[in-house]
């Protein structure tokens, strides 16, 4: 009697690590599933912003403007332009001598690393390509794309454009567009660098995580 006691609960203690192990290995694939949901999901909603941010970018706007809007980028301590802000800037200058914008608002950061403010750099740019000088805004406090845009609104309470194009770096385009008309003008169009980099998928990866920032914190 003694013997079948231990042997029936020797298998029902069998029986119970067994539904434990069981209920482990179920846990398990459930959080793994779970966790291949949510990864594929967050990648599928990458690729399809990404690709709605290089559509849009890449599509140019073929329209006239009152003012081009160019977003900063770095300078060098000679005022020259890094090639990713030449390329936004010659795109302007191609908007102004086709004559579909009237002014062009170059607007940067302080350029605390070099010691030259982006704005003031774009502008001798601009005025070394013929762009008059009466036709150019420069702007040093605009140090990311939300204080540009908040620049461009405060300076248009005096200057009334009634219409903008953006001009930046294809991947940049739709966060512009998006924080502009956010703060208020909504008549704002893109036309998208000429330049192209390596470094631009980056830029493109980036744009994902800073457009939603500004879409829930500005």
């Amino acid at each position: 009697m003694l013997t079948g006691s231990c042997t029936n609960e020797d298998y029902e203690l069998e029986m119970t690590v067994a539904q434990t192990c069981l209920g482990r290995k179920k846990m398990k694939l459930y959080k793994s599933r779970k966790l291949k949901f949510v990864v594929g999901f967050f990648v599928a909603w990458l690729l399809i912003h990404s690709a709605y941010v290089t559509y849009d970018g890449l599509h140019d706007y073929t329209g006239n403007a009152d003012v081009a809007i160019i977003l900063g980028n770095a300078v060098f301590a000679d005022s020259s332009l890094s090639l990713w802000l030449q390329g936004r800037v010659d795109a302007a200058i191609k908007l102004y001598q086709e004559g579909r914008v009237k002014k062009i608002f170059a607007s940067g950061g302080d350029g605390k690393e070099y010691g030259v403010p982006e704005g003031n750099a774009m502008k001798k740019y601009l005025i070394e390509k013929n762009i008059p000088a009466n036709d150019i805004i420069a702007d040093n406090k605009g140090n990311n794309s939300y204080l540009t845009a908040k620049d461009f609104i405060a300076l248009n309470d005096s200057l009334h454009f009634s219409s903008a194009i953006v001009v930046s770096s294809f991947y940049h385009i739709t966060r512009c567009k998006y924080i502009i008309k956010k703060l208020g003008f909504k008549n704002v169009e893109g036309f998208a660098s000429k330049k192209y980099f390596l470094m631009d998928g980056y830029g493109l990866f980036r744009e994902f995580f800073a457009f939603y920032k500004y879409m829930l914190f500005y």
